[in-house]
């Protein structure tokens, strides 16, 4: 499991992409998604060779060695693993994902397919925007009641903070800590 930063360059592009994990001694048969802010999740099979699934922000699979990778810049890379079953996941949690419920779809794939349990699944969360840059109107913030502030005439959300709430509530096990903020982050 690995973020890359700006440093790194952008890895959206395949080339640059492919030579991150040539330089990491990492398998090319990567697992993306072409992310459209949504919560449709695909499950991937062993691949011969890099694949873009299209509309989809959501990744899981039970292939060992399997590379699944999401794009972001602000929006939450979740990460998700239920060792028992060897069941991986990874997920792309815009603040549209986050308030479709794109982890808890993805947990239900994963319960009904594989038949994990809540105390099963561990989520990651890597780096996103923080509350103290996400500055949104009340279009976007009455859909946070637990995370969102007041900010003057606008709102923040933690998007972060979200994401780890509906973990929980949802049973999972949250590992690490909440992540810092991307805008802050070189």
């Amino acid at each position: 499991m690995f973020t890359t930063t700006r440093r790194d360059g952008n890895a959206r592009t395949r080339p640059r992409l492919l030579a991150i994990l040539r330089l990491k001694g990492l398998p090319e048969t990567i697992a993306t998604g072409k992310q459209v802010h949504g919560c449709r999740i695909r499950i991937v099979p062993p691949l011969t060779r890099a694949r873009e699934y299209p509309a989809t922000d959501g990744l899981l699979t039970k292939e060992k060695g399997q590379l699944l990778g999401v794009f972001t810049a602000d929006c939450a890379p979740i990460f998700l693993s239920a060792p028992s079953q060897g069941v991986v996941g990874l997920l792309h949690a815009g603040w549209r994902g986050v308030r479709a419920g794109i982890l808890k779809k993805a947990y239900g794939v994963m319960r009904r397919r594989w038949r994990c349990k809540p105390r099963d699944v561990r989520v990651w969360l890597g780096p996103c925007i923080g509350p103290c840059c996400f500055e949104v109107r009340w279009d976007v913030a009455r859909h946070f009641p637990v995370t969102r502030r007041r900010m003057g005439s606008r709102w923040s959300v933690d998007l972060a903070n979200e994401v780890l709430r509906q973990a929980r509530r949802l049973g999972l096990t949250v590992k690490g800590k909440t992540p810092g903020c991307t805008r802050h982050q070189t």
